[in-house]
């Protein structure tokens, strides 16, 4: 889920935008060392102490009750079931792209109704074949980075890496966005310094390297060694 839109305009075009070349690079290095790292660290330590498919939810329980435990769950349902229900819409606007086909109303309803049925009936099926879908999934999807990569590595400047944010973040001109959402009015400010737009910065770098904790839903059926919670436990003290 994550690699896909981290290299594409939801991703790390938005921390180039807001920063510049050089910090946003800056920033990938070091945000993992402080953020990434510690944050994968606690959770395999609680994914070995609690096996259980809840994963967070049954951290918040044992903390907090019964009661936190449910919003916790609940809350978590609410973030999956929104984030997923663009997948579909997503997949149905490349195909139509592609195609050319012109696709609305109640066709399109069709189309994306069906398509999230199949899915459905997939995870219904068990885990064995969404697993081996998975890897498929996930061999598909990165086989054109790779290709991207090694196709354009003999083509890098390595002296744009070091650029600077050159243009005021306000620049009412020539915007930096080309869409209001990123600057739009929201409860913390849009603070700018030395040219950086912290807020879609920050936002964007914390988006794309989150959601490690979902990795403990399989802590249920995974073998976890003693030595594998006692590594995460020492890095994360």
């Amino acid at each position: 889920t994550h690699t896909a839109p981290t290299l594409t305009s939801g991703g790390i075009k938005l921390p180039i935008r807001a920063t510049g070349n050089l910090y946003h690079i800056l920033a990938f290095l070091l945000f993992p060392l402080v953020w990434t790292l510690p944050k994968a660290a606690v959770t395999a330590e609680t994914g070995a102490a609690f096996r259980d498919p809840s994963a967070g939810v049954a951290w918040v329980e044992e903390c907090f009750g019964e009661t936190w435990g449910a919003v916790c769950g609940y809350l978590n349902w609410v973030s999956g079931a929104t984030d997923n229900a663009i997948y579909p819409t997503l997949f149905l606007e490349y195909v139509t792209s592609i195609a050319g086909w012109e696709v609305g109303g109640w066709e399109r309803f069709g189309y994306v109704a069906a398509y999230t049925v199949a899915l459905a009936l997939v995870n219904y099926s068990g885990l064995e074949i969404v697993g081996n879908a998975s890897l498929v999934v996930c061999i598909i999807a990165m086989s054109p980075f790779v290709i991207l990569t090694v196709v354009g590595a003999p083509k890098v400047v390595t002296s744009r890496w070091f650029q600077l944010p050159e243009k005021n973040a306000y620049d009412k001109e020539e915007p930096l966005f080309d869409d209001d959402f990123q600057t739009a009015p929201g409860p913390l400010p849009l603070f700018t310094c030395a040219n950086i737009l912290w807020r879609p910065f920050l936002n964007n770098m914390f988006w794309n390297l989150n959601s490690f904790n979902a990795a403990t839903s399989f802590a249920g059926e995974t073998i976890w060694r003693r030595q594998e919670g006692l590594l995460a436990e020492r890095v994360t003290h």
